[in-house]
C-alpha cells in the first residue's frame, strides 16, 4: 500500500483515535437499527403488511429497508471494506451518500408532518402551512448540500484515504449551518402539534382520551426529543470538529436514532387501530376529530337554564324589549331585555318584576 508523504505528516494519534470512535459508534448505531428491525418484525408482519397501501406505509417501508441497505454500504465504506483506489471513488460515493441521506431525513420529516397535520383535524390551511415549511426546508438543504459537495476538489479533500481506506475529508467551518433548517422544521412542527393539543383542549382529561390520541401525543414528544438531540449533536460536532473524522457520526449514528423513533411512531399507532385499517393520516385525523367532539365543555355548566314559559308577563314592562326567558334551578326566572341605555337582566318572581335582583349592564 502506498502512503503519501502528506498523509504521514498530517496523520497522527488523534486522527486515528477519532477514526476508531467514529467507526465504533456508527457500527453500534447500525446494530441498534438492526435490533429494532428484528424485534419489531412480527408487529410489522401483523400490523403493516396486511394493510392497504398508503403514503405512510410507503414511507415506513422505504425508511426501514432502503436505509438498511444504505447504512450497510455507508458503514462498509467507513470501515474500509468497500473501497477503490480510483481518484473519483470518494467523490462519487460521498455525493451518493449525501443525497440518499437527505432523502432519508426528508421522508422522516414527511411522516412527522403528516402526523402534525392529523392533530389539526386535517385542515387544508394547516396542510398549506406544513407543506410550505417542508418546501423551504428541502430547497435550502438541497442548495447547501449541492454547493458543498460539488465545490470539493477531487483528490484533495480526502487526504488520508490511501491509508485509512475511508472517504473522510474536511468540511468547511460553517458547514454546521446545514443542520439548522432541519432543527427549525422539527421545532416548528412540534410547536404546532402542541398548539393543536392546547387549541382543542386535548390535554384535558388526557388519560380519558382515545388511545390513538394518547399514543400520538406520547410518541410525538419522544420523537421530538430524539430529533432535538440528533440535530443539536450534529450542529455541535460539525461546528467544533469540522476538521476531524468525528463529523461523520451524523452519517449513520444520528440517522439510525431518527429512523427507529419514526418507525416506533408508525407501529405504535398501528397497534391501536382497527384490524383492517391502515396506518394512514386519515385514520389518525378521524380519531383526533372524534376526541375533539367528545371533549367536555371547557367551562362548568351554568346554573342558568332555558325554560319554556309564556312571555305575556313581560310584554308590559315598558321600554324593555324582550329577548328571551331563562330560569335558574332555584325556582326564579330571569328575562333578558334591552333598554335604551344598555342591557338589563330582569328578575321575575311570581310573574312580577323583582327590582332587587334586576341587573343593569
Amino acid at each position: 500500500m502506498r502512503v503519501s508523504a502528506r498523509d504521514l505528516y498530517t496523520l497522527n494519534d488523534q486522527y486515528l483515535e477519532d477514526l476508531f470512535v467514529v467507526r465504533s459508534i456508527s457500527l453500534a448505531g447500525y446494530v441498534i437499527f438492526l435490533y429494532e428491525c428484528i424485534v419489531t418484525f412480527p408487529d410489522e408482519v401483523k400490523y403493516i403488511w396486511p394493510t392497504r397501501w398508503s403514503l405512510v406505509k410507503i414511507i415506513y417501508l422505504l425508511n426501514r429497508y432502503g436505509n438498511m441497505i444504505f447504512l450497510a454500504l455507508a458503514d462498509a465504506q467507513l470501515l474500509g471494506i468497500w473501497w477503490s483506489p480510483s481518484p473519483n471513488f470518494c467523490y462519487r460515493t460521498t455525493l451518493m451518500f449525501t443525497f440518499v441521506q437527505l432523502v432519508s431525513f426528508a421522508l422522516i420529516h414527511i411522516l412527522v408532518l403528516l402526523r402534525a397535520w392529523a392533530t389539526w383535524g386535517r385542515q387544508k390551511k394547516m396542510l398549506t402551512v406544513l407543506g410550505s415549511l417542508f418546501i423551504v426546508f428541502g430547497a435550502v438543504s438541497i442548495t447547501m448540500l449541492t454547493y458543498g459537495v460539488i465545490d470539493k476538489r477531487v483528490g484533495d479533500e480526502y487526504p488520508h484515504t490511501s491509508f485509512t481506506r475511508s472517504c473522510i475529508g474536511v468540511i468547511p467551518d460553517h458547514a454546521w449551518v446545514l443542520w439548522v433548517p432541519s432543527l427549525l422544521l422539527e421545532c416548528t412542527t412540534f410547536t404546532l402539534t402542541m398548539a393543536s393539543i392546547r387549541h382543542y383542549n386535548l390535554h384535558r382529561h388526557f388519560f380519558e382520551q382515545s388511545t390513538v390520541v394518547r399514543v400520538l401525543c406520547r410518541d410525538g414528544i419522544v420523537y421530538f426529543l430524539v430529533t432535538l438531540f440528533s440535530n443539536t449533536f450534529n450542529i455541535l460536532v460539525w461546528a467544533r470538529d469540522s476538521d476531524r473524522p468525528l463529523y461523520m457520526l451524523s452519517n449513520s449514528f444520528t440517522l439510525c436514532l431518527l429512523i427507529v423513533a419514526g418507525q416506533r411512531l408508525v407501529l405504535d399507532l398501528r397497534k391501536v387501530t382497527d384490524a383492517h385499517d391502515g396506518p394512514s393520516t386519515t385514520r389518525v385525523g378521524r380519531e383526533v376529530e372524534r376526541a375533539i367532539e367528545a371533549l367536555p365543555p371547557s367551562r362548568s355548566p351554568s346554573p342558568i337554564v332555558f325554560v319554556a314559559q309564556s312571555l305575556d308577563a313581560v310584554s308590559a314592562l315598558g321600554r324593555t324589549h324582550t329577548i328571551g326567558v331563562v330560569g335558574d334551578r332555584n325556582g326564579g326566572m330571569w328575562v333578558k331585555g334591552r333598554v335604551a341605555e344598555g342591557i338589563e337582566l330582569i328578575a321575575l318572581r311570581g310573574g312580577e318584576r323583582d327590582d332587587g335582583r334586576t341587573l343593569h349592564v
